[in-house]
């Protein structure tokens, strides 16, 4: 026998973020078998963290500040190990 179940759905969803939970609700209010994949606990997902801010350079408010230092920042930030194009942008 083996050491493991299987199970059948319509929809499986990797990600428990906000887009991934919205998918889950609108899949089930559909009628289909739907799965939900996550890497950690229910409510510990990215768009939980970022709370809904933002942050941006405020040269207006500090002049020393600008878009290099702002780079600078959310690479420190994200432990060099953000992709660096996309944090220059």
């Amino acid at each position: 026998m083996p050491d493991y179940e299987t199970h059948e759905f319509d929809v499986v969803i990797i990600g428990a973020g906000g887009a991934g939970l919205r998918a889950a609700i609108e899949a089930k209010e559909r009628g289909l078998r739907t799965a939900l994949v996550c890497k950690s606990l229910l409510g510990k997902a990215h768009t939980v963290m970022a709370e809904g801010g933002a942050a941006a350079a405020m040269g207006n408010v500090w002049p020393q500040d600008n878009w290099q230092v702002h780079f600078r920042d959310t690479m420190r930030g994200g432990k060099m190990l953000n992709n660096w194009r996309m944090a220059q942008i």
